[in-house]
């Protein structure tokens, strides 16, 4: 058993006018040391930050070189370290939606823009009623016509935004549909959703057609958007001449229900 000497106080150093340092945690480890002549445990003190270099015995690895002659950065310059920035922004969905579906009022030719489910997508991460109208607006880029929003104020129904060529003539902007008499916003509120209307059924709807679709023939789909059971607005889509299959009348269903769904959680006027 090794004897322990003790330190006396005139061992000490006195106290001089420099100033403190702190010493390493390997400081510490070497000065824990026996009595006279056992020397230290553990290793001597550091002096420099020369003494403290940890040498590793590994081959050195020379970068490797492309037929070029360039040399190939190695796979831990391509990691993403915790205190680097993300290499990656996140994207809003619904703002990815619209860039996707562009602000252009051209019908693209090679078909929608945007798919169902990115719509859906978009839906979910919707934060206003505003931005529910611009992702159903940009659903319907290479699928409708032109498309239309008008929202309830004071019981009347306004266009308040609207997608498609022609879709902003004076006479869409001076649109006003009195909810409180017959037309078809009140038939779309008690019949499917969406609702399609080939042909005026009450005197509003004369001025409804002219409108929005011209004096051609054309169907318009329409289902409501709605918050605790009341109208906030209704969306308006001109579908042309041509029939409307049921496949896109599925597909616009699920559509409108997610889009009800998340305007009755938001509790806001577009």
């Amino acid at each position: 058993v090794r004897d322990r000497t003790p330190i006396a106080l005139d061992d000490l150093p006195t106290s001089t006018e420099e100033p403190m340092q702190l010493a390493s945690t390997w400081e510490f480890v070497g000065w824990q040391g026996g009595g006279e002549g056992e020397g230290s445990v553990g290793h001597s003190p550091e002096t420099t930050w020369a003494d403290r270099v940890v040498d590793l015995d590994v081959p050195a690895a020379a970068p490797a070189t492309s037929e070029d002659g360039v040399a190939l950065a190695s796979a831990w310059e391509f990691m993403q370290q915790p205190w680097q920035p993300q290499a990656v922004a996140n994207i809003d969905p619904a703002q990815a939606l619209l860039a996707a579906a562009s602000a252009s009022t051209d019908t693209p030719v090679d078909g929608p823009a945007v798919t169902a489910e990115q719509v859906l997508s978009a839906l979910d991460t919707a934060d206003s009623q505003g931005m529910v109208g611009k992702v159903l607006l940009a659903y319907s880029a290479g699928r409708f016509r032109r498309a239309f929003l008008l929202g309830d104020s004071f019981g009347l129904a306004r266009v308040g935004r609207a997608w498609g060529p022609g879709s902003d003539r004076p006479e869409v902007s001076a649109l006003k549909v009195d909810l409180d008499t017959p037309s078809l916003f009140n038939s779309a509120l008690n019949g499917p959703s969406p609702s399609v209307f080939s042909a005026p059924q009450a005197p509003q709807d004369e001025a409804i057609f002219s409108a929005l679709c011209g004096e051609s023939e054309h169907h318009l789909l329409v289902f409501p958007l709605h918050s605790r059971g009341q109208p906030v607005a209704f969306f308006v889509a001109e579908h042309g001449p041509a029939p409307v299959d049921v496949a896109m009348l599925e597909e616009l269903g699920r559509i409108a229900d997610r889009a009800v769904e998340i305007c009755t959680r938001l509790h806001r006027f577009p």
